[in-house]
């Protein structure tokens, strides 16, 4: 398990919970403090998770060290953007687009951004809640033949 000791005297304001650390700002910071100090070495970025809460979306990022054999949630939230984890990670790239296809997120330092599901004329992102369920376009969902 980290030294959440450590961690703290790095960054004050996180908070450490077992597996998750939650983290309100500077959330690059320390990712690359997790992967790049020798002491805790968590090298893969295996996947990000997206999750509507209405007044935010929260990202967590699920790093593993191979190492350690261990794995660590990062826990953060976002509004409209984010910042990109591309250059720690070039796993990222993937989770980042779907991520903004789907919830709308602007992860800023991603050059190649772009929809992954969605048409590029799409208007709106699926997976908000906000987003209107009713709308035409998803009638083929609809389908009570199948």
């Amino acid at each position: 398990m980290i030294n959440t000791d450590l961690l703290k005297e790095y960054f004050p304001d996180v908070l450490v919970y077992d597996y998750y650390i939650f983290v309100e700002k500077n959330i690059v910071d320390v990712i690359s403090f997790l992967k790049t100090k020798n002491y805790v070495d968590f090298d893969v970025l295996s996947q990000i998770i997206a999750a509507d809460c209405t007044d935010f979306v929260q990202l967590t990022y699920r790093l593993y060290s191979t190492e350690n054999n261990e794995f660590l949630n990062v826990v953060t939230k976002v509004k409209d953007e984010a910042a990109s984890v591309t250059h720690l990670y070039k796993s990222a790239h993937f989770d980042e687009c779907e991520i903004h296809d789907l919830f709308g997120i602007n992860f800023v330092g991603n050059e190649k951004l772009e929809r992954l599901y969605m048409p590029e004329d799409w208007d709106g992102h699926p997976l908000l809640k906000s987003y209107d369920q009713t709308d035409e376009r998803l009638e083929w969902n609809n389908d009570q033949s199948l």
